[in-house]
């Protein structure tokens, strides 16, 4: 394929406890803003955050390695991957037994592959096992690399078969429709509670505002991206761009999406996406639009 394998992601303990308390204080500071990027908090004007169940103490977790083609320098942008589900929580699951987080998984190595193949990009993947990980420690763990994007990845599921295509997610406070909600708060059942601390001075407030905002353009820009990328590509479910309250995509300084490739209780998108030949189409546009957004962004 082109590519040198993996570096390691550095001191882990060390970034990663740095990205914890950036992200714990600046969570508390847009709290105090009304912002509400804090965790297992209720966001103004509706749309909760539901916590389900309590899981247990998170424990310090080994960084992701980084992928770099030939032709990516150490300075090339960083887009994390995050495989939706994992270990004992599977996901959505297909009458034929496909199963999300497994599709989730295979989706994104193969993104991985084609983005280093195109080179011009770093590439880490929040899982590259069936282990499980807290949703709060996703976005942290790109935080901790110095990530540039999070793209989130998963299958949806829905009461009916009818329903079928791919959807993109951009976080917001009150989601763009029923579904959205519907969906976010099954996702959202794996999250556990943070503590976190008052709010700040009003100096910090605005500051973490400005960061909010910021974080919000870019993630809609990518968004925007994968859905150019899109067209003709897979089946979509329309409206395609949407936003929910997702906890995956709550991080203040790190553009994020949530990319639903299709449902897996429509036979065809379930087909679709466990056939690698056809899976591999949606990899390529996914791809693309990543690539395309991440040097777009870049300074000249």
């Amino acid at each position: 394929m082109g590519w040198d394998g993996y570096i390691g992601g550095g001191n882990g303990a060390e970034h990663l406890g740095k990205g914890r308390l950036a992200l714990v204080f600046a969570g508390a500071v847009i709290v105090g803003a009304m912002a509400g990027f804090g965790f297992g908090v209720v966001f103004p004007g509706g749309g909760d955050a539901v916590i389900s169940r309590q899981l247990p103490a998170l424990q310090d977790a080994e960084l992701p390695r980084i992928a770099v083609s030939e032709s990516t320098g150490a300075d090339a942008p960083l887009v994390v991957l995050d495989p939706g589900h994992g270990g004992f929580d599977p996901g959505a699951s297909s009458a034929e037994g496909a199963r999300e987080k497994d599709i989730a998984l295979a989706l994104a190595v193969s993104v991985r592959d084609v983005l280093l193949d195109l080179g011009g990009v770093r590439v880490a993947l929040t899982r590259e096992t069936d282990r499980f990980l807290p949703l709060e420690e996703r976005p942290r763990l790109a935080e901790a690399l110095g990530a540039d994007a999070f793209v989130s990845i998963h299958a949806d599921s829905a009461p009916v078969p009818e329903a079928q295509g791919a959807n993109v997610y951009v976080l917001s406070a009150r989601a763009s429709d029923r579904e959205a909600q519907a969906l976010a708060r099954i996702e959202n059942e794996s999250a556990s509670g943070l503590d976190l601390p008052d709010g700040a001075d009003d100096v910090a407030q605005v500051l973490a505002d400005l960061m909010r905002r910021e974080t919000a353009l870019a993630s809609v820009g990518l968004a925007t991206s994968i859905d150019e990328e899109s067209l003709g590509a897979m089946p979509r479910h329309e409206p395609f761009r949407r936003s929910a309250n997702f906890v995956v995509l709550r991080s203040p300084e790190l553009p994020s999406v949530l990319f639903e490739a299709g449902y897996l209780t429509n036979p065809e998108d379930a087909a679709r996406l466990s056939d690698p030949a056809t899976r591999q189409a949606v990899a390529e546009a996914l791809a693309r639009a990543i690539l395309t957004d991440l040097l777009a962004s870049q300074p000249r």
